[in-house]
């Protein structure tokens, strides 16, 4: 085990550098240019205004996303991403050191590193929260936020801390409704415990406050589109995380880290700092936290979450089953288990082929939604298309496979078709080589479409498509 654990070091290592290196091949896509050009139309104010008064009440991620595109997008998108995986790194170590009080600085980093990784190989959409600003913005500094503020919510008697923690929360509550939710959640349920604590009743008054500005925005109702269905809301929802659950479970390395954690606590001192309350109760609760984002976007849309939505799902998930994994019980069993060596290890060889050959697959093609509320088999094979696939193996095959410096190459060529720009319509060529790990989506053949128009108006032309003849 102790040499399976030097490989898996190995691994992670180089695998951070890659994840780094992609951030060379990322190129700004779809809404940054939507963004763009609402910032020249209405300028910073007025376009966070108009914004809020016609599409959604996400005042914080607003505020972020219109000041980053100030930055060159050449420049912009070689930061954003080594901000987040960093960003992640420190916040897991916050939590290990609340969740693990005594175990060494150099065992947290890796651990965060590790819980990082885990994150990524099976999030629903590493490329819309990783390598594509406007999704980047929305949600991995509000999940961070949130991390953060959780890793020190013991320390509201501190007058400095109490304050930032608000902050904090602030920022998450406005930078989308999934985040919203899950802190008014947790601040409830503790005051449901500790119903006496003033400042916790301040925190949720502030908190409803700006969960207040969130709902009420006027572009909420443009948004929908139509009167949202609840119970159809609840349904979708329950079936929609069901289903991601037991592709979540099928993560090869998601098992193979919780032997070797299971490893180093059979064989160390490892003190866990778990909560208090009764197993199943907290088990519910991370559950309803997993739920919030499948039914947030049901509700407010009608239609199943993007990937950069259910992210949040997965980021609760893995902690959910760090959580289970620490039981006692759990524990106990997982310890029967990692003694038959000889029958562990090829099992997970051959997991871990498989899940790659699953990888490889492309994703089927979207249908209707009313085709999938008549045909839910066809609903899970998508879902496990689209949702079930390993990143990690994304990240390898895009950079090695010459993926990724294709994409580049096509970006590049675009580049110099605009600088020889003379006038008219531009076409450009298309994104033939879609790296799964960077790749979100595109500009369209039709000139009017509002990401061709915004980038248009970003780069100073008349009309802009994409051609197979450019």
């Amino acid at each position: 085990m102790v040499t399976t654990t030097k490989i898996l070091l190995t691994f992670e290592i180089i695998t951070l550098m890659l994840l780094i290196i992609l951030s060379f091949f990322a190129y700004s896509q779809a809404d940054d240019f939507v963004f763009a050009k609402s910032l020249h139309d209405f300028g910073w104010l007025g376009c966070q205004l108009n914004w809020y008064k016609t599409w959604f009440g996400r005042f914080a991620s607003t505020m972020l996303l219109i000041s980053g595109i100030y930055l060159d997008f050449s420049i912009l998108y070689k930061v954003f991403p080594v901000l987040a995986i960093f960003g992640y790194i420190l916040a897991f170590y916050l939590v290990l050191k609340k969740a693990f009080p005594d175990i060494p600085k150099k065992f947290r980093v890796v651990s965060a590193i590790t819980i990082l990784l885990l994150y990524i190989s099976g999030m629903p959409s590493l490329a819309q929260e990783f390598y594509w600003f406007t999704g980047w913005a929305t949600y991995a500094p509000a999940n961070i936020a949130t991390m953060i503020l959780l890793a020190f919510f013991d320390s509201v008697k501190n007058n400095k801390i109490y304050m930032s923690l608000i902050l904090l929360g602030a920022f998450a509550i406005g930078s989308n409704e999934v985040s919203m939710l899950i802190l008014m959640i947790f601040v409830f349920i503790l005051l449901l415990k500790d119903y006496k604590n003033k400042r916790l009743w301040l925190m949720f008054a502030l908190f409803t406050l700006f969960s207040l500005v969130v709902i009420l925005a006027p572009g909420n109702a443009v948004r929908a589109g139509k009167n949202p269905d609840l119970l159809f809301s609840l349904v979708a929802s329950f079936g929609l995380t069901g289903t991601l659950i037991g592709i979540w479970l099928l993560n090869p390395l998601l098992w193979i880290a919780a032997f070797v954690f299971c490893y180093l606590r059979r064989n160390s001192s490892i003190k866990l700092a778990l909560p208090k309350e009764n197993p199943l109760l907290v088990i519910c609760f991370l559950l309803v936290l997993i739920f919030c984002a499948p039914f947030t976007h049901f509700i407010s849309t009608g239609v199943p979450a993007p990937g950069r939505t259910l992210n949040i799902s997965f980021l609760v998930f893995i902690f959910l089953f760090a959580y289970v994994i620490s039981l006692e019980k759990i524990h106990a069993v997982m310890v029967r288990i990692l003694d038959k060596k000889i029958l562990l290890v090829p099992v997970f060889v051959l997991w871990m082929i498989g899940n790659f050959y699953i990888s490889s697959f492309e994703p089927m093609p979207k249908q209707d939604f009313s085709f999938y509320r008549k045909n839910p088999i066809e609903a899970v094979k998508w879902t496990m298309t689209t949702y079930g696939q390993n990143n990690l193996y994304h990240v390898y095959a895009d950079l090695f496979s010459g993926r990724a410096n294709d994409f580049r190459k096509t970006m590049l060529d675009r580049e110099e078709k605009i600088k020889n720009y003379k006038g008219g319509l531009l076409c450009l060529p298309k994104v033939e080589s879609k790296p799964k790990s960077l790749f979100y989506k595109d500009l369209f053949e039709d000139p009017s479409k509002r990401e061709n128009a915004g980038f248009a108006e970003y780069y100073h032309l008349e009309q802009v498509a994409v051609c197979d003849n450019y």
